[in-house]
């Protein structure tokens, strides 16, 4: 029953969004992302049968396996099988552009129709192709349409990480097929930090014994690389120097330098590589020259960030390197670092990409891009000296905000994304450490737009997810379906807004991977079968109706090193189950709202759902006895409750045209105060540290729509 009642999610929340007012009267299909110009028509075409694929006009080897996986998909995305008579005709043509991606795409009785400027094209009008299918048994149809797209911006990339905790080839291919459904064509794949170096080296054989050891042999990064490739899928590999070294530093000791003094617990690193030692280059020149020949993309990911100021500062050899050569600054000395390696990269031919520290130097070649990832004024200073810009600022799925708060940052904005000077002001009163780790670089001060020129030098977007709190059973879940909402940012037109569309649209697209091998949700009940062996149901009812805390909160090992404390955080507990964005509350918020604006035909849906989450406090009470884990989360279900039967009176108020007894009103403000004041607790970055957090490290995510319907009630 679950998961035909989440299958059906997307319908409900349209229907409470077109008595909103919040789509046009003939609702369009739940694209993602949305292309650049689409005429739809009236009718559709039955899918009867497999498609008949013609695709004689496009002979790149990928397009025909490109058709053969969305025959396999749309099989999978109908549930029917293929008829013994032929379906519809599908005609493929492309141009022999490698790098185009523009498509045209037709739906008529005839067929459809698929003409792009190239390969990719075919691929991006396959992706396009298969979010039309529609289900409506006993049958299955695709609408009349035509569609002219183009993606906005060439860079539409996510950051894996699997130096933190390392994801299997299994997992990682899994995400680069939700990655081809929805015109991602980036996986900058993180393969070396403190915890480990995850690729082999038979340079230097004691790199993947360091940190826990586990690595990919390098056939299996050809075969990763093949598979992506097939997939339009570039893998841009990062190994990150001078700093994130400590894995570098086990294996090859003689090339790193630890810092002489204690660093504070802030400080991100307490290894980097010797930037006075000419063994240190010809070391990156022999490893860089061997990751390079694995990963054929002409861009090379050098890192270049967070460089503590405890290890080269403060060391004597590094301040006689800096008097000789000159180098007035750690700036200058980073710049220096930077510059050798980047003519590194290029004697082996390839471009370097580094975070915005390189371009702070103000000394990097101009040929280098530079990521852009902690503020939306890095954007800014970056293309203002000429570098070609990857923005992330904003981007960062690891610090688990909602999709909305990522689709409103636009890759061209200048200040958006990042501290405003008076919240870092404010921070910097609270504590001596947050005055020390609230730095400039961490506030967005307001900038003028872009200019038409520093525009053209911006690639694109990338969404990291750093892997400190995400492992190989819950990647799946914290990269989607919010990568989805960023693959739109970054493809669709930069008038493409609207938040209420968009979660109109999301639980469709997000069911549609699942069918095709997405495991979130499976993954999640899997874990809730693990805390509670058959009883799970309640934690899974419980789990629809949460988010975990935001902005590192969960990430319990960095306040214990605030106290001097070191743990290892089991990353087993509902926080970790729990979705970031709960669209089911999200649904619930529609219909409550479509309610409390005088829609009626609301209730019977909004009084089921209220009704079982206020019954569900005791079946989790009864689950969770015993239980450490989940005797945490009793308060949480407890508000749940609470909040539910406050929904369910300020129903019955409005519906009898009566007053909310005060008292039930004042309950439930009580309660709503609490809940948005812990979700408040960790809404900004490092301020979360300072917080009181909620019980179970859970967010309550039904409150905006209880809110509306108290305000609806008398």
């Amino acid at each position: 029953m679950r998961q035909r009642a989440f299958a059906l999610l997307g319908s409900t929340c349209l229907g409470a969004m077109l008595a909103m007012g919040a789509l046009p009267a003939a609702a369009q299909p739940a694209l993602m992302p949305l292309p650049a110009a689409a005429t739809w028509n009236a009718g559709e075409l039955a899918l009867d049968g497999a498609f008949a694929i013609d695709s004689a006009g496009c002979r790149d080897p990928r397009a025909g396996r490109a058709a053969e996986r969305f025959q396999h998909d749309a099989a999978s995305l109908t549930g029917m099988a293929p008829a013994q008579r032929p379906g519809p005709k599908l005609s493929i043509a492309c141009r022999p552009d490698p790098t185009a991606e523009a498509y045209r795409l037709k739906v008529t009785a005839d067929g459809v129709t698929l003409d792009a400027d190239g390969p990719l094209g075919v691929l991006r009008g396959l992706a396009t192709l298969r979010q039309l299918i529609a289900v409506n048994p006993p049958g299955a149809a695709l609408p009349f349409v035509t569609i002219d797209d183009a993606p906005r911006f060439v860079w539409r990339g996510v950051l894996i990480d699997t130096a933190r905790h390392f994801m299997t080839l299994e997992t990682v291919k899994r995400q680069i097929d939700a990655m081809e459904r929805v015109k991602l064509n980036v996986l900058h794949f993180h393969l070396s930090d403190d915890q480990g170096f995850r690729v082999e080296s038979r340079r230097y054989p004691r790199l993947q014994a360091s940190g826990d050891g586990q690595h990919y042999t390098q056939a299996q990064i050809r075969e990763l690389v093949a598979y992506a490739a097939d997939r339009g899928v570039r893998i841009v590999p990062e190994f990150d120097v001078p700093g994130h070294t400590r894995a570098i530093a086990q294996a090859y000791p003689d090339l790193a330098l630890a810092p002489l003094k204690p660093a504070n617990a802030f400080a991100a690193q307490d290894r980097a590589l010797d930037p006075t030692r000419e063994e240190t280059y010809r070391f990156l020149d022999g490893l860089f020259a061997e990751m390079g020949a694995l990963f054929p993309d002409a861009y090379f990911h050098a890192g270049g960030d967070e460089v503590s100021d405890a290890v080269w500062l403060d060391h004597p050899r590094v301040r006689a390197f800096m008097t000789a050569k000159g180098l007035g600054s750690k700036a200058a000395l980073e710049g220096y670092f930077h510059t050798r390696v980047a003519a590194i990269l290029s004697k082996h031919g390839k471009t370097m990409i580094g975070w915005e520290e390189v371009a702070a130097t103000g000394t990097a070649p101009k040929d280098v891009v530079i990521q852009a990832w902690q503020t939306s004024n890095a954007t800014a200073d970056s293309v203002a000296k000429g570098h070609r810009t990857i923005v992330s600022a904003g981007y960062y799925l690891d610090l688990l905000n909602p999709a909305a708060f990522h689709y409103a940052f636009d890759p061209l904005d200048t200040s958006a994304a990042g501290l405003t000077p008076a919240e870092a002001e404010k921070g910097r009163k609270l504590s001596p450490i947050m005055a020390a780790v609230l730095t400039d670089a961490l506030v967005a001060k307001p900038l003028p737009p872009l200019t038409p020129e520093q525009e053209n030098l911006v690639l694109g977007g990338e969404a990291p997810l750093w892997a400190e709190i995400v492992t190989d059973e819950t990647i799946d879940s914290r990269l989607w379906p919010r990568a989805a909402v960023l693959a739109e940012r970054f493809w669709s037109p930069r008038t493409v807004r609207d938040t209420d569309d968009l979660y109109r649209r999301l639980p469709v697209v997000q069911d549609q991977l699942r069918v095709q091998g997405l495991r979130d949700q499976a993954n999640s009940a899997r874990m809730a079968a693990r805390l509670a062996p058959g009883q799970s149901e309640p934690v899974m009812t419980l789990l629809d109706l949460v988010g975990p805390t935001r902005n590192m909160a969960h990430d319990h090992r960095i306040l214990a090193a605030l106290r001097g404390r070191k743990i290892v955080q089991e990353l087993n507990g509902l926080a970790d189950a729990a979705p970031v964005d709960s669209l089911v509350a999200h649904c619930f918020e529609a219909r409550a709202k479509a309610f409390a604006a005088g829609d009626l035909s609301q209730a019977a849906a909004l009084r089921a759902d209220l009704v079982a989450w206020r019954a569900n406090d005791a079946r989790f009470q009864a689950v969770a006895r015993g239980r450490p884990a989940l005797e945490q989360a009793l308060p949480i279900s407890a508000d749940i409750a609470a909040l539910a039967g406050a929904a369910l009176a300020a129903m019955d108020a409005v519906e009898a045209g009566k007053p909310l007894a005060e008292a039930d009103r004042a309950q439930a403000q009580t309660v709503l105060a609490r809940v948005e004041a812990f979700d408040a607790a960790s809404a900004r970055p490092l301020f979360s540290f300072l917080g009181k957090q909620p019980p179970a490290d859970l967010i309550i995510k039904i409150a905006p729509g209880v809110r509306a319907l108290l305000a609806a009630a008398p």
